[in-house]
């Protein structure tokens, strides 16, 4: 009797899994509360003629349509939002779209395209503020596991498990410092979901931690999909008795919503599968199964009509192309042993220093065109778009490789070329966003570049004293090779002379006077000793070769603190006349 009624389950199973899917259906219904909102916006944003307010309105619009499974429509409104806070430099708003677009992702189970999007998301997060951060470790940490899954469930440790927890833990940690319960939730889940793969019971700790949040905050859709989580968890760890109870509130709470959310429904679905199945409930169990069949059949039939891959030649092309480099890249950096990593940082410098000569050379050979300049100056735009997505791609390799290093040299070198690489970056977008393509104020591009420096290393108490004339301007060339001593100084100071001052100051003195530009960078802390001179440090080289190729002199000087001179002529000699009139450190 129990064999004939099997096959009797198999056959409806079957009949009905054929009804099923002849019957067509789209995805669920826009929420009309969310949709008002979105129109709210933006009819707010056509009236103030606000860009970044309608950049709002179409994230808004993305954020709605993903819910209802239109992926396809998401990601176009995801994109015109992308590209206006792009054109305002919006760095915290651009690593929030890229974010969203590698959940998107995950959504539709792409798991390539989502690590590249979160890897976007955290170069700009970089230069934004620690919630946007922490945002993107969040995203980063969720690519991870999604890639890692598989490995986990079966109990084996996979190459990327240790950036998994990397990302996790420092999401946790800035959601601690700021004390953000909804992100300290977030991670929480993350880090459940983790455990729970492993079927380790600290999945447990987590889980409950994001769930009595969420039910504090009362934040209703979060805390329906914590419940089914744990109840999901409980279910791996053989009690249904204990999960039952979590599913009946979550669905209890979800009818209250009044709202359809697919990613929820497909999740009850299979939960309350597994538990009808526990409970060796077959009828209950076979229903559920046909919605869960209903609700994969929907995935693909999004997934099929979405093409969203098809996008990426309206906008990502250059981009997936810089960003397989980059992998590449990263995965030659991690085979390399200290010393080649020495000269891979050399090279670099040495590379980026043509990519911002060649930029400036266009620059002057556009304005010269003068019959050509319409199309030069698309031509000039396409040029500092692709310099700056190069600047940035290396920057985020080299940052992605500081991570995944043991040795303390090695990561302090890498960062160092990091902060490097942003000198000429900073320059870039000042030649970029200003008028002049040929010369950068000197005044807006150190303070803005010292403001840099001492973020990165955290002293940003430090008391900065400028005198600088704002009339001051130097040729981009020039520019360049003064931010890159400066960068150095001010990185020095913050190693040597900051860390154990209680009252850290610094003085930056330019001024250009009978066509000789001079520089002064004073620090209030010991200074060195001639035993201890950095003589021989890639720095100081650096600083040397630099003053070197602008024909000029420099000294350093310890009168109880540390000073730097400089000066060299703004009609530097001819290219022929090499003779050097460095005078070098004492």
């Amino acid at each position: 009797m129990g064999i004939y009624q099997h096959y009797i389950w198999l056959l409806l199973f079957l009949i009905t899994a054929r009804i099923t899917i002849a019957q067509p259906r789209v995805g669920l219904p826009l929420q009309p509360e969310k949709l008002a909102y979105a129109k709210e916006v933006e009819q707010e944003a056509q009236e103030k003629k606000d860009t970044l307010l309608m950049a709002e309105a179409y994230y808004l619009y993305g954020k709605i349509y993903v819910d209802a499974q239109d992926y396809l429509t998401a990601k176009q409104y995801f994109i015109k939002s992308l590209r206006i806070v792009e054109q305002k430099h919006q760095f915290d708003k651009i690593s929030r779209i890229y974010t969203r677009l590698s959940w998107l992702e995950r959504d539709q189970k792409n798991l390539i395209k989502q690590l590249e999007y979160a890897q976007i998301a955290l170069g700009y997060a970089r230069l934004g503020t620690q919630k946007t951060l922490m945002s993107a470790s969040q995203s980063m940490s969720d690519a991870y596991l999604a890639i890692c899954s598989d490995s986990l469930v079966n109990h084996r440790k996979h190459p990327l498990q240790d950036s998994l927890l990397y990302y996790c833990k420092l999401a946790e940690q800035i959601a601690y410092k700021l004390k953000d319960s909804v992100s300290i939730a977030g991670v929480s889940s993350t880090l459940g979901e983790f455990y729970g793969f492993q079927r380790n019971a600290q999945a447990f700790h987590y889980y409950q931690i994001a769930l009595r949040i969420h039910t504090a905050r009362n934040h209703t859709s979060s805390q329906i999909t914590t419940s089914q989580q744990l109840a999901h968890l409980y279910l791996q760890f053989n009690q249904p008795d204990k999960a039952y109870p979590l599913l009946q509130q979550a669905s209890e709470l979800y009818r209250l919503m009044k709202t359809r959310e697919f990613r929820i429904e497909k999740d009850f679905a299979e939960t309350y599968m597994q538990y009808y199945q526990q409970k060796k409930d077959w009828q209950k169990a076979f229903e559920q199964s046909l919605k869960v069949r209903r609700y994969e059949r929907d995935q693909m039939i999004a997934d099929r009509n979405g093409a969203v891959s098809r996008l990426s030649i309206e906008y990502d092309t250059k981009k997936h192309e810089a960003q397989l480099e980059s992998q590449r890249r990263e995965l030659k950096l991690g085979e390399q042993n200290q010393r080649t990593q020495h000269w891979l940082l050399v090279v670099l410098s040495a590379l980026l220093l043509g990519t911002a000569g060649t930029s400036i050379a266009f620059y002057r050979i556009s304005l010269k065109n003068q019959r050509l300049s319409q199309q030069n100056a698309v031509l000039v735009q396409e040029q500092n778009h692709r310099v700056k997505n190069n600047l940035q791609l290396i920057s985020s390799l080299l940052s992605l490789q500081s991570n995944r290093l043991d040795d303390e040299t090695a990561r302090n070198a890498v960062e160092d070329s990091q902060r490097r690489i942003e000198v000429m970056s900073l320059l870039q977008r000042k030649l970029y966003d200003g008028d002049n393509l040929v010369a950068v104020h000197v005044a807006d591009f150190v303070h803005e570049l010292v403001t840099i420096v001492l973020k990165a290393f955290e002293q940003e108490q430090v008391e900065v004293i400028y005198q600088i004339e704002p009339s001051v301007m130097l040729p981009a060339d020039s520019m360049m090779r003064i931010g890159l001593i400066i960068n150095e100084l001010v990185t020095n100071a913050c190693k040597y002379a900051f860390p154990d001052n209680p009252e850290p100051a610094l003085h930056i003195e330019a001024s250009i006077s009978h066509k000789t530009f001079h520089l002064r960078v004073i620090d209030n802390g010991p200074g060195f000793t001639t035993e201890k001179a950095p003589v021989r440090s890639f720095g100081l080289r650096l600083i040397q070769m630099q003053v070197e190729q602008l024909f000029g002199t420099y000294k350093f000087r310890n009168n109880g603190n540390f000073q730097f001179d400089m000066s060299f002529t703004l009609f530097p000699p001819s290219p022929f006349r090499r003779e050097s009139k460095i005078k070098k450190a004492p």
